[in-house]
């Protein structure tokens, strides 16, 4: 359901790049929209900071510890794993783990499953900055309507085995002027699979970077297709099934 990728140090040397232009509906790495969302959002506060929020749904609460510094990264997140207080520590130098309390051997076979755990929680709270990620892939879709609002329209995917998920596609609206994140869906495979499309709400900036809590809808299913969602579909078809809330947040700048 959510799309890791790996390398996410190379981040740094893609934003320095400068923007690619595009056609509509071509893939490429850069698109001057997500560019702009992104100096939004937090800009340069992504690329050097340590952030600690509270990840809250119907799942549970999830710590979450993320520090950036240039070509380092430092994620912790910690909560419940099934019945067990797990803790997970991915940086770029070792993987660890602690269940209930203690230290936890991590097995060859384990260990994408745990990136995928701790990336599950880290990815929506630090969006749009992830859309530069190494491996991902933007088309633009131009503007689309939504209850009497142009948005600008983008669709994510990502190259073939560079995830777990990378199958699933995203797409984005963007507000044109400014490049805030108003909406986005996305398609995930499994059983049954299916559709989800977040509402951006209750935006706020804390230490320089914009957070929204998120309006969770869904509809399951393995026939649905990311590219059949527009307004009509949304208020026919998707129910809700959560308020996905970032509590307790603090950024400190290292610099």
């Amino acid at each position: 359901m959510i799309a890791m990728k790996p390398h996410v140090l190379l981040v740094t040397a893609i934003l320095s790049l400068p923007a690619l232009p595009a056609s509509a509906a071509e893939p490429v790495e850069r698109l001057e929209i997500v560019d702009k969302a992104i100096a939004f959002h937090g800009g340069e506060l992504y690329r050097a900071s340590e952030t600690e929020l509270d990840v809250c749904s119907l799942s549970g609460c999830f710590h979450v510890r993320a520090l950036v510094d240039g070509d380092r990264f430092d994620y912790e997140v910690s909560g419940k794993a099934g019945r067990r207080e797990r803790r997970v520590r991915w940086t770029g130098e070792e993987l660890a783990r602690w269940e209930d309390g203690a230290p936890a051997a991590v097995e060859p076979g384990d260990a994408r499953g745990l990136r995928d755990w701790v990336m599950a929680r880290v990815y929506f709270a630090f969006l749009p900055y992830r859309l530069n990620d190494p491996s991902v892939f933007k088309e633009d879709l131009g503007r689309e309507t939504w209850d009497g609002r142009e948005l600008h329209k983008v669709k994510v995917t990502f190259a073939p085995g560079s995830s777990t998920d990378a199958e699933d596609e995203y797409l984005y609206w963007f507000d044109p002027e400014s490049g805030r994140v108003e909406q986005f869906a996305y398609s995930f495979q499994g059983r049954p699979g299916g559709l989800r499309f977040r509402r951006a709400v209750n935006h706020r900036r804390v230490g320089g970077v914009l957070f929204s809590d998120q309006e969770n809808l869904g509809v399951e299913g393995d026939k649905w297709r990311v590219d059949e969602i527009t307004p009509s579909f949304v208020e026919g078809k998707m129910r809700t099934v959560s308020v996905v809330r970032f509590e307790n947040v603090e950024v400190r700048p290292l610099r």
